[in-house]
């Protein structure tokens, strides 16, 4: 099946580009594990155990930096991971904790990305060819963190991703564009993977967003479900490589508008400047909706959904 990249840059599709960056890798050099646990005063002067040794890179963007993703971008990324390390479908084997006298183990991989100025983000994807997108404007101090676990514990490991994007703006490339505007918006990414391969698997997804501002059409339905349909896997389902996964999902709002159009005849003005359109906006201080997508059946002829709003 071709699979084709929703837009060409160049010579192809350009995920990250930057008038300049600057990289710092770092790892420490693992000491021996002691007969005791080694304890270090604080500054505060409470007493905590020494932590494992570092291992991470830090990544800082310049001027003129855009990223681009997207579901064509994260099935090459699932192509990277699985050619990489393919999966042997065998249980995870429990890391074992270092004995007294042997090295000290790296438990985890950190990577940092942050930009120093403004920096665009575009969220592509396809329907019958045509690219569509969702562009983000960020200021400067916005940045990016992944923990990818290095060790197994009892129930599995956990990647996690945090982040924080400073006077965000949003919007589409449908004719009437305009989206989301917050002055922060900080994201929370976990995807736990328990011992056994295809165990249930639970991926949650937090959201908080301050002093935001977003703009309902109807059109905006049927934008986003193009886009989740783009991200559902391409390739034809199979029971024997089936996982069973919950993602969970949480938007909080602190001071927010909810803007909607209401004009008479339900006809909307797309011009870009000195629009004539009518608005109703639903403001309050407090917004907290959660739902969760189960895809635990193999090929189900419905999925119950849930939503908590309050």
């Amino acid at each position: 099946m071709v699979d084709d990249p929703p837009r060409y840059m160049g010579e192809g599709f350009v995920v990250l580009s930057s008038n300049n960056m600057e990289v710092y890798y770092y790892m420490d050099e693992p000491g021996v594990v002691p007969e005791h646990p080694e304890m270090i005063r604080l500054a505060n002067g409470d007493m905590v155990e020494a932590m494992p040794p570092i291992w991470g890179i830090d990544i800082k963007c310049g001027k003129g930096t855009d990223f681009s993703y997207g579901p064509w971008a994260d099935r090459q990324r699932e192509h990277l991971f699985k050619f990489f390390f393919p999966n042997d479908y065998q249980p995870l084997k429990v890391t074992k904790a270092p004995s007294p006298g042997d090295k000290r183990q790296v438990q985890s991989f950190d990577i940092r990305l942050s930009t120093l100025n403004e920096a665009t983000v575009d969220i592509l994807f396809s329907k019958n060819r045509e690219t569509n997108a969702v562009h983000i404007n960020v200021g400067p101090g916005s940045y990016l963190e992944i923990t990818m676990p290095w060790i197994v514990l009892q129930d599995g490991y956990t990647t996690k991703i945090t982040g924080q994007l400073l006077h965000l703006e949003a919007t589409t490339s449908l004719q009437y564009r305009s989206l989301v505007e917050s002055e922060t918006l900080e994201f929370g990414v976990k995807c736990h993977y328990p011992i056994r391969w295809n165990d249930h698997q639970e991926w949650t997804l937090n959201l908080t967003g301050c002093k935001a501002t977003a703009n309902l059409v109807y059109a905006h339905k049927e934008f986003f479900q193009d886009m989740i349909n783009d991200w559902a896997s391409k390739a034809r389902p199979d029971i024997l490589h089936f996982v069973p996964y919950t993602w969970k999902f949480s938007l909080l709002l602190k001071e927010f508008e909810l803007i909607t159009i209401c004009n008479e005849y339900n006809w909307i003005d797309c011009s870009s400047q000195n629009q004539e359109n009518a608005h109703i906006a639903f403001c309050g201080d407090f917004f907290d909706l959660s739902f969760d997508l189960p895809f635990v059946d193999f090929l189900p002829q419905t999925i119950p959904l849930r939503f908590w709003i309050q």
